[in-house]
């Protein structure tokens, strides 16, 4: 794929974003977006949604709005805690999209007054910035021009609500609107540039960053080649996020972090368009088409993915944004359909909302089936298979199968929001991840600082891998999954089953392991039944000055289920499928343990973490040995 830039220069930008076209983008946006917004109102797949938005206004007219003094501001600084501010900050913005969404489709001049007191409100804050991107020591920056992603999207929403209803609020407040996002954004992005790191950053960050300014531009800067000049800085920016993806779409930090990052990218992208009147398509690659198929290619049923490094495996996503990907496809998408509430989202995202009630189209979406996907330059499998329906009294005739997958990972340790997991499974039943990932752990000071391997959500001892000499894996992309062999079963006619054998060694930093293999084979059963995963780990030590004892081996399993511990056996029983393991008692020694921990929310719960420990007489005298655990789905 060519560079964004270097197709579109500044040169040629002029030209595509010439005033007159702006003002009647801008026109033809305001009147599509509103029309569109009037008639959700009354359409019952917005219900919920809609639901959010009038608890939200109740809400701001009988409590007042959330203060963000500097001391709460501070308080990261103190004590490595995000929660306290970045709550009263999200709990802000929300009330803000609910007051605007509700001003819009029902316009009163009591809405429009508090829709200037929020807007205001927001105005009047020390930094966008989250505290936890921030350095208030920086001499050359301050604070309140520190571009974060927060800053990004509180300037993109700012200027998409003067888009709707810039002529009906005061022009004093219009005017301070567009004066706070010159002073804190376009000013330290674009004339006066402090070149920031997520404009050469290949994750998330680049995307959003240059998405929201780069939204903000188009629809604030009124002198021609200024806007031509900012839009391909941020096309620059745009193309290091694109260096980020592998030719295969993959994105390693995960489901919700390509919602965020591909999603605000998808966002310019139709903006430039629109703007543009098609000339300037930045979605029209197929580099941008894999990565567009992303989430639907990790999808294992009913809205739950493979959930590597800091994503979630119950992940929402905006039924705006897949609609609108899948129209450019011109293929319905698998995914289930629904339309996020306001409150599901934490962070109260005005561009995921607004798009949802605009893009949203059911017919973008179809129904699962059953698919192997792999994705090379990644190294995440995905196995989908349809179980035959229950057949006991009760089930009924056509009744459907439950889906179950597998899921496994290779890759290396030093990738974004990394996790030290090669070599870690998911096995899924019924719209459960039955053994698990536990996804991102609450954001701290420490989960981005030194050290933070000893955070279960990040070491080794939070994953289905072994741990070897009482060592974990190792951090640094030194650690890596070769892939030894790869065969996929895509033939349904003939099961013979998916193979897929990695080399871990170099993921133990454990001087006297000289091999450890992994290798992984899904099989479906006959009649659709359920399915088996034999997993194979193949262990050789030097034997030079190595004693016997410096040779163990402990076995992971992670679950949120409270498994059951039988002779030779393991059992794991979700609300729709279950999983069995059965091992050789006479080789592994299990053991349980009921680990307390919260979530990236702050929610307590507790997992389980089943261990197997290999019996020392095992050796025998050998430099080899395999533990072989065998798993069936039903």
């Amino acid at each position: 794929m060519s560079l964004l830039r270097e197709a579109w220069p500044a040169s040629r930008l002029v030209k595509a974003l010439a005033g007159g076209m702006q003002d009647s983008a801008r026109q033809r946006l305001r009147s599509n977006w509103t029309k569109r917004l009037r008639t959700t109102v009354s359409e019952p797949i917005y219900a919920e949604l809609w639901m959010d938005i009038v608890r939200v206004c109740k809400d701001n007219r009988e409590t007042s709005w959330p203060e963000l003094p500097l001391s709460l501001f501070r308080e990261f600084t103190n004590t490595g805690e995000r929660k306290p501010y970045e709550d009263v900050y999200f709990e802000r913005r929300g009330r803000l999209v609910a007051i605007v969404l509700e001003a819009v489709v029902k316009p009163e001049p009591r809405k429009m007054k508090e829709v200037e007191s929020g807007l205001l409100d927001i105005c009047s804050e020390y930094t966008w910035a989250l505290p936890a991107h921030v350095n208030e020591e920086d001499t050359v920056t301050p604070p309140w021009q520190q571009v974060d992603l927060f800053a990004s999207e509180t300037a993109q929403t700012l200027v998409e609500i003067l888009l709707l209803l810039g002529e009906q609020l005061a022009s004093h407040v219009v005017a301070q609107v567009h004066e706070e996002i010159e002073r804190r954004v376009l000013e330290p992005v674009f004339w006066k540039p402090r070149h920031f790191g997520w404009e050469t950053a290949d994750h998330n960050w680049s995307a959003v960053c240059a998405s929201g300014c780069g939204i903000a531009a188009l629809l604030l800067v009124e002198d021609d080649f200024s806007r031509a000049v900012a839009i391909e800085s941020m096309l620059g920016a745009l193309d290091c996020f694109l260096a980020g993806y592998r030719e295969d779409g993959g994105c390693p930090e995960g489901v919700g972090y390509w919602v965020y990052g591909f999603g605000y990218f998808t966002y310019f992208a139709d903006m430039l368009r629109e703007f543009t009147e098609g000339t300037v398509d930045i979605l029209n690659s197929e580099k941008v088409r894999q990565i567009a198929a992303f989430a639907e290619r990790v999808h294992l049923s009913d809205g739950i993915f493979a959930n590597y490094s800091d994503g979630s495996e119950t992940e929402r996503l905006p039924s705006g944004l897949i609609s609108h990907l899948n129209s450019l496809q011109g293929r319905p998408s698998t995914l289930p359909f629904r339309v996020p509430g306001l409150l599901e989202d934490p962070c109260r995202r005005w561009a995921h909302v607004l798009r949802n009630l605009v893009w949203t189209n059911p017919l973008a979406f179809g129904s699962g089936e059953t698919v192997t996907n792999y994705l090379p330059q990644l190294g995440w499998l995905m196995c989908r298979s349809c179980s035959s329906s229950h057949s006991g009294p009760e089930s009924q005739k056509g009744e459907p199968g439950v889906m179950l997958a597998f899921s496994a990972k290779a890759g290396h340790n030093n990738e974004p929001h990394n996790h030290n997991d090669l070599g870690h499974f998911i096995l899924h039943g019924g719209g459960e991840n039955i053994l698990c990932d536990l996804g991102a752990g609450l954001y701290t000071k420490a989960y981005f600082s030194s050290g933070r391997e000893s955070i279960i959500n990040i070491s080794s001892g939070g994953h289905s891998v072994p741990v070897i000499n009482g060592t974990m894996q190792q951090s640094g992309a030194q650690a890596k999954a070769a892939v030894l062999d790869i065969a996929l079963d895509e033939q349904e006619e003939v099961q013979t089953g998916t193979r897929l054998k990695l080399d871990l060694t170099s993921a133990y930093p454990v001087e006297e392991l000289a091999v450890f293999t992994r290798s992984f084979t899904w099989n479906v059963l006959e009649g659709n039944e359920g399915a088996r995963l034999t997993v194979t780990d193949h262990f050789e030590f030097e034997t030079s000055g190595v004693s016997m004892k410096s040779r163990d081996v402990e076995e992971l399993l992670i679950s949120r289920i409270q498994p059951n511990l039988g002779a030779g056996f393991v059992e794991w029983k979700g609300a729709n499928a279950g999983v069995r393991l059965d091992y050789d008692a006479s080789v592994l020694r299990a053991g349980l343990e009921a680990v307390k921990h919260i979530d990236h929310d702050g929610i307590p719960f507790v997992f389980y973490k089943t261990s197997l420990q290999l019996d020392s007489n095992q050796w025998n005298g050998s430099a080899s040995v395999d533990c072989n655990l065998f798993f069936t789905i039903h």
